[in-house]
């Protein structure tokens, strides 16, 4: 049985001879410290470890759904331990050079209507689709049909473009003063990837319609229930109903936080597997499938912070999962990163204890 089968099989809780493996990476600082101790620079880490089957492969085959062009990335500075510098998505970034942290963003090119108004003339032009999906996409799309693993194309990115954009406060007041672009933004950024799910379809067979939004934190939602019913809902129901039509039934719905107050209108359009459930947010496996039910898939759901205090916490928090492992429709993962607070030896025994959890060893 390929892993290909398995994904699709475990997440319509069919019989399987194992689950697949799903692994999260770690960041640059825990590999720095899993080197002082011990890991040989230039291997896998997992291999080196004892991985006994390959890691389930995503096959993303995702065009240019978003700005096109890009905007050019440029090193503006350099102070001390920290560079300054503008990322592709035309924001000023403060991040340190050689260890791993959350950014400090300085500036975003939106922060008025007119400034939103210029980055759709300007980098949200859907007059020439072959240019977000040109002969280059197509030959990648071809050649991940043929590869091993699930094949996956992008639903839309509709909250995450928007706070790329103009940050978490900045898109919060446009979602007020300039409601009207913010919808015409969510707009063209559903027909880019529509007309991407149409011409994917009629190359390769798709398996996973992905969304990657980031519009969630500890606490809830960063917009509230309405507007996401108002603004974003209806554009998923449109990529969710053509997915269905061209036989794509399962999702991998992206975003940190606490999603819990919109659990019901994901599963509404169809939207019905989530990851990597944050469990600092609330976001336990077992908590979800009691909401959601067997519609509910999982992704995650295994707390890094768990991990990092060594074996008997990580045997509990697999034994707390276990029942949803055994159940399918869930691929037990750390959630989201290996941060740099989980050692290498505390990695080696997850590792170990979720290759037994999934039955591989």
């Amino acid at each position: 049985m390929t892993d290909r089968q398995r994904f699709l099989r475990y997440m319509n809780y069919q019989p399987v001879d194992r689950p697949p493996l799903h692994l999260t990476g770690p960041w640059s600082d825990t590999l720095e410290r899993w080197y002082r101790e011990g890991l040989p620079r230039g291997v896998d880490p997992n291999e080196h470890l004892g991985l006994a089957v390959k890691p389930l492969a995503l096959n993303n085959i995702s065009g240019e759904s978003a700005l096109w062009p890009w905007f050019e990335e440029e090193t503006l500075s350099e102070e001390g331990d920290f560079k300054i510098f503008r990322d592709r998505s035309g924001r000023t970034v403060r991040d340190f050079k050689d260890h791993t942290s959350m950014p400090e963003w300085l500036d975003f090119p939106v922060k008025t209507r007119d400034d939103l108004q210029r980055i759709l003339d300007e980098r949200f032009d859907l007059s020439d689709m072959d240019a977000r999906y040109g002969p280059e996409w197509e030959q990648k799309a071809r050649a991940a049909a043929d590869g091993e693993g699930v094949v996956l194309i992008d639903g839309g990115c509709y909250y995450w473009n928007l706070r790329a954009l103009a940050g978490v406060a900045g898109a919060s007041y446009l979602l007020y003063d300039a409601q009207d672009l913010v919808d015409e933004l969510f707009e063209r950024i559903n027909l880019v990837v529509l007309e991407g799910l149409r011409r994917a379809s009629a190359l390769v067979q798709l398996e996973v319609i992905g969304f990657g939004e980031d519009l969630a934190y500890k606490n809830g939602p960063l917009l509230s229930p309405s507007m996401f019913r108002q603004l974003i809902l209806p554009r998923y129901r449109k990529v969710m109903d053509l997915a269905h039509e061209k036989g794509v039934g399962i999702t991998w719905y992206d975003s940190d936080g606490d999603l819990r107050l919109l659990m019901g209108d994901y599963l509404e359009v169809g939207i019905n597997c989530v990851a990597p459930c944050e469990v600092a947010a609330g976001m336990s496996a077992p908590e979800l499938r009691a909401q959601g039910g067997r519609d509910l898939r999982l992704v995650g759901a295994i707390d890094k912070r768990e991990i990092a205090k060594g074996h008997g916490a990580t045997d509990a928090e697999i034994e707390r999962n276990r029942p949803v492992i055994e159940e399918g429709g869930f691929l037990p993962a750390i959630d989201h990163s290996v941060p740099a607070d989980v050692s290498l030896g505390n990695y080696a025994y997850f590792l170990e204890k979720i290759q037994e959890a999934i039955g591989v060893v």
